[in-house]
Order: C-alpha cells, then sequence, then structure tokens
C-alpha cells in the first residue's frame, strides 16, 4: 500500500510539473548586441556617433561581449516593433543602462507609445539593471531608446522583453487535489 501511495504522489508532481510555466524567449532581436552591429534594430536620428563595440569583459559591456553605445549631440536612438502576441497580456521590459554624467544629456525609454524612463543629465557610474511590466495593447509594440550625449558616451546592453505566461495555478491546485483523493480513497480501502 505504501508503494502505491508513494507512485500516487510521484505520478501528481509529474502532472504538475507538466502544468508549470516554462521559460520565456526573449522577444527582442538582438537586444544584447551580440551580432557586433544594430541588426534587428532601426537606428533614428543623428546615428554618426553611435555603434556597437565588443570588447569582451570589459565596465562598458554588461552581458555578453558586446554592447550599444551613443554619443550623439542631437537626439538619436534605435527602435524595434516587436511582436508580443495581442493585447491584453502581461510583458516584462528589462535593459541595462550606464551615462558617463556629461552635461547635458539625455536619455529615454519608450515602449508601446509609453514613456517608462526619462532621464535628464543621468550621474556617472556603472550600470543599473532597470525593469518593467505592463500590459500589451496590440499584436506588436515599438521599443524605442532615445540618447543624447554630445560630450561622451552612453553604452546600453541586455534588452530584453518577455511575455509572462498565463498562470497555471488553477491546474496544479486541480492536480493536486486529485492526487489528495487518491491518496485518502486507497487508505480508505
Amino acid at each position: 500500500m505504501k508503494k502505491l501511495g508513494v507512485s500516487a504522489a510521484g505520478l501528481v508532481l509529474a502532472a504538475t510539473a507538466a502544468f508549470a510555466a516554462p521559460a520565456q524567449a526573449n522577444l527582442v532581436t538582438n537586444g544584447s548586441f551580440e551580432t557586433a552591429d544594430f541588426s534587428g534594430w532601426i537606428t533614428t536620428g543623428d546615428s554618426l556617433f553611435n555603434g556597437v563595440q565588443c570588447p569582451g569583459a570589459d565596465d562598458s559591456v554588461f552581458a555578453g561581449a558586446c554592447s550599444a553605445y551613443f554619443g550623439s549631440g542631437t537626439d538619436s536612438g534605435i527602435t524595434q516593433t516587436i511582436n508580443v502576441g495581442g493585447a491584453g497580456k502581461t510583458w516584462n521590459l528589462s535593459f541595462a543602462f550606464q551615462p558617463d554624467g556629461a552635461i547635458p544629456s539625455s536619455f529615454s525609454v519608450m515602449f508601446g507609445g509609453q514613456t517608462l524612463l526619462s532621464l535628464t543629465t543621468p550621474a556617472a557610474g556603472g550600470y543599473t539593471l532597470y525593469e518593467f511590466s505592463g500590459l500589451t495593447t496590440g499584436e506588436t509594440m515599438t521599443l524605442a531608446f532615445n540618447f543624447v550625449d554630445p560630450v561622451g558616451f552612453m553604452f546600453l546592453d541586455a534588452v530584453s522583453v518577455t511575455a509572462v505566461p498565463e498562470p497555471a495555478t488553477m491546474a496544479m491546485m486541480g492536480m493536486g487535489l486529485a492526487g489528495l483523493v487518491f491518496l485518502g480513497r486507497r487508505k480508505a480501502a
């Protein structure tokens, strides 16, 4: 009888794992700029002093071997239209940003037409990881990073947008209850 209980518990755990949400893929193309260029992105404005560098492990790289740099004296940036799978879904956006403290300078981030972050003359420092979440507004949403830095360079790396999976809580709870009922009936028999 004890073997049957252990087997049933194992079956419930396996079924619960089957309903667990898988890890979500990054919906951004070339979010860490590891192609050593702006593949997947559209450059905007004055892009003469913007680019991608690949120095490997370096203070100007947050993750991987490459990062994007921006040093334009006028508005410039990069955009990407992302297929988010329809309206009303939850998304998570994260990216790493490193300012140089130049005066004047500015940095802003928009997603789906909504400004998520706007910094004027951000202080110099190492990378800061920013994270945002919200609801999708349609099948696609445009992600835009805008920069002005006439004196030095700002760095961007590890850009990621993921869709948050639908909760599997009810399915997991149902499987757990079914397992408990099964165990209860076996003990009674």
